[in-house]
C-alpha cells in the first residue's frame, strides 16, 4: 500500500495568508518564459512582464468622455430622471453594477434597466417609447448603443437625450450616433472597463477622489475576461492581474466573495472567466432576468437574496453547458470531412427554446477545434441569430461593412474577432449566398499560423509549474496556456517527474510516458504540480505493448465566450 497521502489535498487554492512558494518568479523569469514558450518578442515580453496598474489609461484621455461626463453631472445636479441602460451579458451587467451605486448616491431619480435577451441587443425604438412614457429624461448606455441611431432619433423626438458608452465597432454605413458618445478608437477595452473609467471620472468630479477603486477594478476585469479583450496587451494584463490581487485580498468586493463561496471552485486569475460565466447567464438563458444579475452585484442587496440569485445562475449555467456539449459533439461530427480555409459557416438547431444565446460558446469551441474563423447561425423564434468568432490575423471588419450582408440583417455589430447579429428567416438563403460571395472576395490573406510545437521540459518541479502554469498568465484571448512536453514515470498508481509527485487529469498505466500537456493553473500553486494531458505516448511499458492515447480537451468550467 502506498504511503503517499491521497490526492484530496493536492492543487487546492490556499487560504489567505498561507504561503505558496518561497519567492515568486521575477519579471526577468516571466519575460524569458513568455519569449521561449509563447513566442513573443523580447521587447513585448518585457512590457508584459512589468505591466502594472499605471498602464491603465486615464479616463480623460478617451475622446468624448469629458463631454459625456459633464452632461451626466448636469443631469445629476438638476435631478433629471436618469436611466442606466446596460447590456444583458457579463460586460453589461458588471458595467451597470459599477456605475449604478455612484449615480444613485448623487442623483434624485436614478433607475436601471438591463433588457432581457428576447428584446434583442442594443437600444430600440420600442424601448425608448416605453421609457418616455415612464418619464425618463436621460438614458446612459453601457456596452451598447453605438449603432442604435433610430432609437437615438426617436428619443430626441420624444424629448429624451441618449448618452452612449460602447466598445463595439462603428458601422461604416451608419457613422457615429447623433448624440454624445464614447467608444475608444483602439477597441482594446470592454464595455465594463469603459464604464469603470467613466466611474473614475465622475467620482473625481463629484467626490474629489482619485486613484483606483478595488470594487470597480475587479468587476470590470470580469467583464473584460468574458468579452474577448486580448490579454497579451500590457494594459489588459495589468488590469486583470490587479483585479486578481484584489479578489484574493481583504479588499475583495463582498458580492464576489459570496459568488466564490457559492461557486465552490478552485480559483486563479484565468479562472475569473468561471466567475464571469455565471454572470453571463442573462445572455444564455431566457429564464434569467439580467436585472437580477445586476441586483446580485450591488452592495446593498441582502446576502440571502444574493445567494439565491447566484445558485439559480449556477443551475442555469450547468444546464446550458450540458446542451452546449451535445451541440459541440454533433457539430464536430458534421464538419469532420469539410476541408478548406477561410470562414466556416455552420447552421445549428437548438431544441430547448428556454436557452437563448448558445451559438456564441459553440462558435468559440469550433474556432478552437478547427483553427478557422467560424460563423454559426441558429433559428430563434421569429428570427435567426448568428455569432462569429476568429483568431489570428482574421478580422470581421470588412464583413460588418459589406452592403449586401448589411441589407439582409435586422441587426449586426461586434469587434474585429467577435460579432453577432440577426436576420429574418425569409432572408436566410440570400444571406448565406451573400456570405459566400463575401468569402470569394475575401480569401484568406495567408494560411493560419502553424500551431506552435510543444516546448520541451526535461523535468517538472513546483517552481517551474508555477512559472509556466500561472505566473506568465493571466491566460485568455491571444494568450493561451503554453503546450508542453515531458516524460513521466508511473508506478504504483502514482506519476512522477524525477522525485516530484505529479497529479494528472487522466489515469496512466504503469510505465514511462511522453506526455503533451498544459499546466492546470489552479493546481500549480508553488507546491503542487497538476497537468491537463492532451496526448500520452508510452515509451517503456512494464507489461503491455507500446501505445498512445490522445485525450479530448478537458471540458473545464462552462465559460461561455471563452476564446
Amino acid at each position: 500500500t502506498s504511503s503517499w497521502p491521497s490526492w484530496a489535498g493536492l492543487g487546492r487554492v490556499r487560504r489567505k495568508g498561507e504561503k505558496t512558494m518561497e519567492r515568486p518568479p521575477s519579471p526577468e523569469q516571466v519575460a524569458a518564459a513568455l519569449e521561449r514558450f509563447c513566442g513573443f518578442s523580447p521587447e513585448r515580453t518585457r512590457a508584459l512582464a512589468t505591466a502594472g496598474l499605471e498602464q491603465i489609461r486615464s479616463p480623460w484621455s478617451i475622446p468624448g468622455l469629458e463631454a459625456l461626463a459633464e452632461r451626466l453631472l448636469r443631469a445629476l445636479r438638476k435631478g433629471e430622471r436618469l436611466l442606466l441602460f446596460g447590456d444583458f451579458d457579463t460586460d453589461g451587467v458588471t458595467g451597470s453594477a459599477i456605475l449604478f451605486p455612484l449615480l444613485l448616491q448623487h442623483g434624485r431619480h436614478v433607475h436601471r434597466y438591463n433588457p432581457p435577451y428576447r428584446e434583442g441587443y442594443g437600444l430600440h425604438v420600442e424601448q425608448v417609447e416605453r421609457f418616455a412614457h415612464q418619464g425618463i429624461q436621460v438614458i446612459l448606455t453601457v456596452d451598447s448603443g453605438i449603432s442604435s441611431h433610430q432609437a437615438v432619433e426617436r428619443a430626441r423626438q420624444l424629448g429624451l437625450e441618449v448618452l452612449i458608452t460602447d466598445h463595439h465597432l462603428l458601422r461604416p454605413d451608419l457613422g457615429p450616433p447623433p448624440t454624445l458618445w464614447v467608444d475608444p478608437p483602439d477597441h482594446l477595452l470592454s464595455g465594463a472597463q469603459l464604464a469603470y473609467l467613466l466611474f473614475l471620472a465622475l467620482r473625481e468630479r463629484l467626490e474629489g477622489k482619485t486613484g483606483h477603486d478595488p470594487r470597480g477594478l475587479a468587476l470590470s476585469a470580469l467583464g473584460a475576461q468574458m468579452d474577448w479583450v486580448p490579454v497579451d496587451e500590457p494594459e489588459t494584463r495589468a488590469w486583470v492581474s490587479g483585479a486578481q490581487a484584489i479578489i484574493n485580498s481583504a479588499d475583495c468586493p463582498h458580492e464576489l466573495q459570496v459568488l466564490r463561496e457559492v461557486l465552490g471552485e478552485r480559483y486563479t486569475a484565468s479562472e475569473m472567466r468561471s466567475l464571469s460565466s455565471v454572470l453571463n447567464m442573462g445572455k444564455r438563458s431566457h429564464l434569467v432576468e439580467p436585472g437580477s444579475v445586476v441586483e446580485a452585484l450591488l452592495p446593498e442587496t441582502p446576502d440571502e437574496r444574493r445567494r439565491q440569485i447566484f445558485r439559480f445562475l449556477l443551475q442555469e449555467r450547468a444546464r446550458a453547458h450540458r446542451a452546449g456539449e451535445t451541440l459541440l459533439a454533433q457539430a464536430l461530427e458534421d464538419i469532420r470531412r469539410e476541408e478548406g480555409e477561410g470562414l466556416l459557416v455552420y447552421e445549428v438547431q437548438v431544441p430547448d427554446e428556454t436557452l437563448s444565446e448558445v451559438e456564441g460558446p459553440l462558435t468559440s469551441r469550433l474556432v478552437e477545434a478547427t483553427g478557422r474563423p467560424v460563423l454559426v447561425l441558429r433559428p430563434a423564434g421569429p428570427q435567426i441569430n448568428f455569432s462569429g468568432r476568429a483568431r489570428g490575423n482574421f478580422s470581421f471588419e470588412p464583413f460588418l461593412s459589406d452592403p449586401d450582408i448589411l441589407a439582409l440583417t435586422t441587426s449586426m455589430g461586434g469587434h474585429r474577432q467577435a460579432i453577432g447579429g440577426s436576420l429574418r428567416p425569409e432572408n436566410l438563403r440570400p444571406f448565406l449566398e451573400a456570405v459566400h460571395r463575401w468569402k470569394e472576395r475575401h480569401p484568406p490573406s495567408s494560411s493560419p499560423p502553424p500551431e506552435r510545437p510543444p516546448g520541451r521540459l526535461e523535468r517538472l518541479d513546483p517552481d517551474t509549474a508555477y512559472l509556466l502554469g500561472r505566473a506568465i498568465g493571466p491566460f485568455g484571448h491571444r494568450l493561451p496556456p503554453p503546450r508542453l512536453l515531458t516524460t513521466l514515470q508511473v508506478r504504483g498508481g502514482w506519476a512522477f517527474s524525477g522525485p516530484f509527485l505529479v497529479e494528472t487529469d487522466r489515469p496512466l498505466e504503469a510505465g514511462e510516458w511522453e506526455v503533451t500537456f498544459t499546466f492546470d493553473e489552479a493546481g500549480c500553486d508553488g507546491q503542487n504540480i497538476v497537468l491537463r494531458i492532451e496526448e500520452a505516448v508510452r515509451k517503456s511499458p512494464t507489461s503491455n505493448p507500446p501505445g498512445s492515447a490522445r485525450f479530448p480537451p478537458a471540458g473545464g468550467p462552462p465559460e461561455g465566450d471563452r476564446p
